[in-house]
């Protein structure tokens, strides 16, 4: 029999005297505790003990004539503290009922020494702690990067943000800032050295210091850089890596630009899978090689960015088209329209023709999707061309990865990445004395301007911005596609000489599994 109630002492005595007058019902009774839960005065016909059951222990804690009920929700309350840190309760309970029996009863000196609370007082949450203080490392690179946010682009925040939680920041976490040493920190940037690489850890550590910089500027006495025992300022110099980044100079040949065209175009299946390069992805690299634009501001074009452009404008005749991309899309926030020859135009239209009825939005459109065609899609193609796997090999596949060919070096074209084109439009450009020209197409400052139509270009930023240089930008232009366009069409008809390599085998997967109940697909 077993009842729930409020204990009180009536109840340690009406059981007292059922067990004194023999008249215990069967095999005992119980009664729970209301206010402290698991508290429980068993009777049997042989004692009248006080218990504390949980759901996996139970534990003694003593007879009903050492503990009134005060003294036994009281050892309830230290045993649930006891089973919680692993204590031995028996060892427990002892010392508990030898203090509570040399003390007369004092509680508070019992709760002094049976049962201490070993466990760590609880943590502080991170927003408190971020809005009072003091902060511990990641709260710095936390609130750091809240502040970067209004600072930087929203794409390249986490890029930016990998650097500050790398993974040799680990060993940090949880430390006070305060307590952050320059010992400590150099330590840490030799690990990152030995383990990854030293333009890594120059990113790391400069933009911790930056970080260190910002917090000890604006709250120095919130992030706890105040009272530590060696200042920031004073130490900030002992903490650096020496490294310089080399200045990349490669500049592909107008050949090796055309040739690889031309190889995307006639080997779009080089991937991992048998889908092949989308028509959205190529028409983005084509766009990029002809126009030398950043790949983020060309990625992201929407068709109603692009339209005819007047004679008036500057341009040499009436087919011509133009792309305009507003200031907020463009590296230097400037307003930029680029005039494109009727050729180039119709190229594009001819590849972008299968993927037009995708998106009526986007000039690019994806494969699959609602968005636009991406520029690390670019970066992949370049990738499968040179013969590398962009992921780890499939687990379910059976067969086994045929290696991918390297078609970039098989015909004689050296590695080179899309932000490579800018080099190579400018060097065209300054051969044919319009490197000014080159400026205002990759939008760039004009510097040393010797032609006249150049000089007259850069006179005042005013008619910059008001002309565009339409008529310069369309010359070089024109002189730019149609050499590429040439030399493209020279590649292909190359190229078609040369038999076509077999067809990738359709990759070998395990067999899926069907779920229970799942019925089979039935051909109809």
């Amino acid at each position: 029999m077993r009842e729930t109630v409020k204990l009180t002492k009536a109840h340690v005595t009406r059981a007292e005297r059922l067990l004194l007058d023999g008249r215990v019902p069967g095999r005992g009774m119980e009664w729970g505790d209301t206010e402290e839960r698991g508290l429980t005065l068993r009777l049997t016909p042989q004692a009248l003990t006080w218990y504390l059951r949980t759901r996996t222990d139970t534990v003694k804690l003593g007879a009903y004539h050492t503990l009134d009920v005060t003294q036994a929700r009281f050892a309830a309350e230290k045993a649930k503290v006891g089973l919680r840190q692993g204590e031995n309760m028996k060892v427990e309970m002892a010392i508990f009922h030898n203090v509570l029996q040399r003390t007369g009863g004092d509680l508070e000196a019992v709760g002094d020494v049976a049962f201490p609370d070993r466990s760590e007082p609880p943590p502080v949450p991170s927003m408190i702690r971020r809005r009072n203080g003091p902060w511990l490392w990641e709260d710095l690179i936390e609130e750091f990067l809240d502040y970067k946010a209004t600072k930087v682009e929203a794409s390249y925040l986490p890029k930016y943000a990998k650097y500050l939680r790398h993974p040799g920041y680990e060993c940090l976490h949880g430390m006070p800032l305060y307590s952050v040493t320059p010992e400590r920190l150099q330590q840490v940037r030799d690990d990152i050295i030995a383990t990854f690489s030293l333009s890594t850890a120059a990113r790391c550590v400069n933009q911790a210091k930056e970080a260190f910089d910002w917090a000890w500027r604006t709250h120095s006495g919130k992030s706890g850089l105040a009272r530590a025992e060696e200042k920031w300022p004073l130490w900030r110099e002992q903490w650096n890596v020496e490294y310089q980044s080399g200045k990349r100079s490669h500049t592909p040949t107008l050949t090796e630009l055309a040739r690889t065209l031309a190889l995307a175009e006639r080997h779009r299946s080089l991937g991992q899978t048998e889908h092949g390069t989308s028509a959205g992805t190529l028409g983005l690299l084509w766009f990029t090689v002809l126009t030398g634009q950043r790949t983020g501001q060309v990625a992201k074009t929407e068709l109603d960015q692009v339209g005819h452009i007047s004679q008036d404008a500057g341009v040499p005749g009436d087919d011509w088209v133009a792309v305009t991309w507003q200031g907020p899309q463009m590296k230097s926030r400037r307003q930029h329209v680029l005039p494109l020859p009727p050729a180039a135009w119709r190229e594009l239209e001819g590849l972008l023709a299968p993927a037009r009825a995708k998106s009526n939005r986007w000039l690019f459109p994806p494969k699959r999707g609602a968005g636009h065609a991406s520029a690390g899609s670019m970066n992949q193609v370049l990738f499968r061309l040179a013969g590398k796997r962009h992921k780890q090999p499939d687990p379910k596949r059976v067969s086994p990865e045929e290696p991918i060919p390297d078609l970039l070096t098989k015909h004689g074209i050296r590695k080179w990445t899309l932000h490579d084109v800018r080099r190579s439009i400018t060097e065209f450009l300054v051969d044919r004395r319009l490197g000014g020209a080159a400026s205002a197409i990759l939008d760039h400052e004009i510097a040393g301007a010797k032609d006249l139509r150049e000089q007259t270009a850069a006179v005042t930023r005013l008619h910059y911005d008001t002309a565009q240089r339409i008529a310069l930008k369309a010359e070089a232009m024109a002189l730019w596609c149609d050499a590429l366009l040439a030399e493209v069409e020279r590649e292909r008809a190359l190229l078609a000489l040369q038999p076509l390599p077999a067809p990738r085998p359709r990759p070998k997967r395990k067999p899926a599994k069907r779920k229970p109940g799942r019925p089979r697909k039935v051909a109809a």
